[in-house]
């Protein structure tokens, strides 16, 4: 009886060492209030499931063109292309997804279905009926959701360096979707894996300045909710195989662009891509990788104005 006790006695240590070591190592502490989001350069809109940080510019009278991120770079993603559409007369919105930059981090799953719900209400935000869309890497996947369900309101869709099955071979997905030790892995490790993978990807860029953007980065992670939003994002429908959902692009205006050493993406899905879509654009850009947009910007541009201009 005696063992038995000390035994329970040392498991409950154990647990209560757990639960401390998660709770230390938990890098989303702080609360996101309305006084953190006024230290925000940007807009913010309100949806039905809330606050929505944005930036519109360019002409009021410009072709709507909405931009949206990947899966965990926010929407500073886009610094080069705002500027150039803007100055050919475009009306460029970007915002943060639920979960990312200061937007809302709302309880529940985030799948599919919330963030292709957030890119319509952005749209109808603005009393558009419809945008041209540009979509990097994960946003690639919200875009096709949307513009799959309401074809009606994507003048054209532009993907760059999209995901097609994020959850294929991936062994981080894979912990994360496992029980217990998944969400261990959520708390302690997580948001260290992403800030580093974000770190090599703007690194192999050449953005100028890295530790800016590295900072951009971290800032999400410390409010409550970034974490849990992107645990449900690995165990939902988003990492599945898109490949139905692209499927039904078919008749849409689509140009896809991507680097020929991309690392995140795998060659044969971009492949695979071209089939599910005969009838779309594809550039491939020699020499480079996974952020076209930032890596060759200039390119990227010209490609963007030049395929909203046809």
């Amino acid at each position: 009886m005696a063992g038995m006790k000390r035994f329970v006695v040392i498991v409950v240590a154990i647990v209560i060492l757990v639960v401390i070591a998660v709770l230390v190592a938990a890098p989303d502490t702080r609360r996101l209030t309305d006084a953190v989001r006024r230290t925000s350069p940007w807009d913010f809109v309100p949806l039905s499931e809330g606050l929505t940080e944005m930036e519109l510019s360019g002409p009021k009278s410009g072709e709507p063109v909405i931009l949206v991120h990947g899966m965990s770079v926010p929407m500073f993603d886009w610094d080069a292309q705002v500027p150039a559409l803007s100055n050919r007369g475009y009306r460029v919105l970007r915002y943060n997804q639920y979960g990312r930059g200061l937007s809302h981090r709302p309880r529940g799953d985030y799948d599919l279905a919330r963030y292709a719900g957030q890119l319509e209400e952005i749209l109808a935000s603005q009393g558009w009926d419809s945008a041209h869309i540009v979509a990097h890497s994960m946003g690639g996947i919200v875009a096709a959701a949307f513009a799959a369900e309401h074809p009606e309101s994507v003048d054209s869709l532009i993907l760059i360096a999209p995901a097609l099955h994020m959850a294929e071979d991936n062994a981080g997905i894979a912990m994360v979707r496992l029980p217990i030790l998944g969400d261990l892995l959520a708390k302690t490790a997580l948001t260290g894996i992403l800030a580093g993978r974000a770190e090599e990807l703007f690194m192999a860029a050449e953005l100028a300045d890295v530790p800016r953007a590295m900072e951009a980065f971290r800032r999400q992670t410390r409010y409550r909710g970034f974490t849990r939003s992107v645990k449900s994002l690995f165990r939902g429908d988003v990492v599945g195989d898109m490949g139905g959902t692209y499927g039904r692009l078919v008749g849409l205006p689509v140009l896809l662009i991507h680097g020929s050493r991309d690392e995140s993406i795998p060659e044969d899905h971009y492949a695979r891509l071209t089939t599910l879509i005969p009838d779309m654009e594809t550039v491939v850009l020699s020499d480079i990788g996974h952020m076209p947009n930032i890596e060759a910007a200039d390119e990227v541009n010209r490609l963007i104005a030049g395929f909203l201009s046809n």
